[in-house]
Protein backbone atom coordinates (compact mmCIF):
# COMPACT_ATOMS: atom_id res chain seq x y z
CA UNK A 1 0.00 0.00 0.00
CA UNK A 2 1.02 3.62 -0.49
CA UNK A 3 0.05 6.93 1.04
CA UNK A 4 -1.56 7.81 -2.31
CA UNK A 5 -3.90 4.81 -1.96
CA UNK A 6 -4.66 5.81 1.64
CA UNK A 7 -5.56 9.36 0.55
CA UNK A 8 -7.89 7.99 -2.11
CA UNK A 9 -9.50 5.70 0.49
CA UNK A 10 -9.96 8.69 2.80
CA UNK A 11 -11.63 10.75 0.07
CA UNK A 12 -13.95 7.94 -1.03
CA UNK A 13 -14.86 6.56 2.43
CA UNK A 14 -18.56 6.66 3.18
CA UNK A 15 -20.80 9.09 1.34
CA UNK A 16 -19.13 12.33 2.42
CA UNK A 17 -18.36 13.38 -1.16
CA UNK A 18 -21.74 12.89 -2.78
CA UNK A 19 -21.14 15.22 -5.74
CA UNK A 20 -18.36 13.12 -7.36
CA UNK A 21 -18.55 9.36 -8.12
CA UNK A 22 -15.64 7.29 -6.74
CA UNK A 23 -14.47 6.45 -10.27
CA UNK A 24 -13.74 10.16 -10.88
CA UNK A 25 -11.37 10.48 -7.90
CA UNK A 26 -7.90 10.00 -9.37
CA UNK A 27 -4.29 10.46 -8.33
CA UNK A 28 -2.25 12.98 -10.27
CA UNK A 29 -4.35 13.63 -13.34
CA UNK A 30 -7.81 13.66 -14.87
CA UNK A 31 -8.42 12.18 -18.27
CA UNK A 32 -9.49 15.05 -20.51
CA UNK A 33 -12.43 13.17 -22.03
CA UNK A 34 -14.03 12.15 -18.71
CA UNK A 35 -17.19 13.78 -17.42
CA UNK A 36 -17.20 16.46 -14.74
CA UNK A 37 -17.26 16.94 -11.82
CA UNK A 38 -14.06 15.19 -10.78
CA UNK A 39 -11.40 15.22 -8.07
CA UNK A 40 -7.68 14.81 -8.53
CA UNK A 41 -5.13 14.70 -5.74
CA UNK A 42 -1.38 14.69 -5.42
CA UNK A 43 0.95 13.88 -2.54
CA UNK A 44 3.54 16.61 -2.99
CA UNK A 45 6.01 15.59 -0.29
CA UNK A 46 6.49 13.09 2.52
CA UNK A 47 8.77 13.62 5.50
CA UNK A 48 9.29 12.39 9.04
CA UNK A 49 7.42 14.17 11.84
CA UNK A 50 6.24 13.66 15.39
CA UNK A 51 2.59 13.63 16.40
CA UNK A 52 1.64 12.85 19.99
CA UNK A 53 5.20 11.84 20.86
CA UNK A 54 5.37 8.86 18.51
CA UNK A 55 7.35 8.76 15.25
CA UNK A 56 5.11 9.42 12.30
CA UNK A 57 5.19 10.72 8.75
CA UNK A 58 3.83 13.92 7.32
CA UNK A 59 2.47 14.28 3.78
CA UNK A 60 1.64 17.52 2.01
CA UNK A 61 -1.45 16.85 -0.12
CA UNK A 62 -3.15 18.97 -2.75
CA UNK A 63 -6.72 18.11 -3.81
CA UNK A 64 -8.30 19.66 -6.92
CA UNK A 65 -12.09 19.82 -7.10
CA UNK A 66 -12.93 20.27 -10.78
CA UNK A 67 -16.33 21.31 -12.16
CA UNK A 68 -17.89 23.37 -14.94
CA UNK A 69 -18.91 26.17 -12.56
CA UNK A 70 -16.92 27.83 -9.77
CA UNK A 71 -19.80 27.38 -7.32
CA UNK A 72 -19.85 23.63 -7.99
CA UNK A 73 -16.07 23.37 -7.54
CA UNK A 74 -16.33 25.18 -4.19
CA UNK A 75 -19.18 22.90 -3.07
CA UNK A 76 -17.05 19.83 -3.87
CA UNK A 77 -14.08 21.38 -2.03
CA UNK A 78 -16.28 21.79 1.06
CA UNK A 79 -17.14 18.08 0.88
CA UNK A 80 -13.43 17.25 0.47
CA UNK A 81 -12.67 19.15 3.68
CA UNK A 82 -15.37 17.14 5.47
CA UNK A 83 -13.92 13.86 4.14
CA UNK A 84 -10.33 14.64 5.18
CA UNK A 85 -10.45 13.30 8.74
CA UNK A 86 -8.31 11.02 10.92
CA UNK A 87 -8.95 7.28 10.67
CA UNK A 88 -7.52 4.09 9.23
CA UNK A 89 -7.35 4.00 5.44
CA UNK A 90 -5.71 1.19 3.43
CA UNK A 91 -3.83 0.02 6.56
CA UNK A 92 -2.45 3.53 7.20
CA UNK A 93 -3.39 5.17 10.48
CA UNK A 94 -4.07 8.87 9.87
CA UNK A 95 -3.57 10.64 13.21
CA UNK A 96 -4.33 14.20 12.10
CA UNK A 97 -5.33 16.17 9.03
CA UNK A 98 -4.58 19.90 9.01
CA UNK A 99 -6.35 22.01 6.39
CA UNK A 100 -4.09 24.86 5.26
CA UNK A 101 -6.35 26.69 2.79
CA UNK A 102 -7.67 26.71 -0.72
CA UNK A 103 -7.64 28.73 -3.90
CA UNK A 104 -10.06 28.97 -6.81
CA UNK A 105 -9.22 29.02 -10.50
CA UNK A 106 -12.22 30.38 -12.39
CA UNK A 107 -13.36 28.56 -15.55
CA UNK A 108 -11.86 29.88 -18.76
CA UNK A 109 -13.96 30.41 -21.83
CA UNK A 110 -12.88 29.22 -25.24
CA UNK A 111 -13.79 27.08 -28.19
CA UNK A 112 -14.00 23.28 -27.86
CA UNK A 113 -11.00 21.85 -26.05
CA UNK A 114 -9.77 25.35 -25.14
CA UNK A 115 -12.43 25.61 -22.43
CA UNK A 116 -11.07 25.26 -18.91
CA UNK A 117 -13.22 24.06 -16.01
CA UNK A 118 -13.20 25.69 -12.57
CA UNK A 119 -10.77 24.22 -10.03
CA UNK A 120 -10.89 24.68 -6.27
CA UNK A 121 -7.49 23.61 -4.92
CA UNK A 122 -7.42 22.53 -1.25
CA UNK A 123 -4.19 21.92 0.66
CA UNK A 124 -3.76 19.57 3.62
CA UNK A 125 -1.01 18.21 5.81
CA UNK A 126 -1.69 14.58 6.73
CA UNK A 127 0.09 12.98 9.71
CA UNK A 128 0.09 9.18 9.45
CA UNK A 129 1.70 5.90 10.50
CA UNK A 130 2.14 2.84 8.30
Amino acid sequence: MSIEQAIRSMLTAGNTISLVPDARVTCGYRLQDTALPAITYEVQSVSLASCGGSPTRMAEVEVRSIADLATDALAIAAQVRSAAVPGTYSSFSVDAVVYSGHSLDEPGSGEGDEQQPAEAVSRFTVYYRE
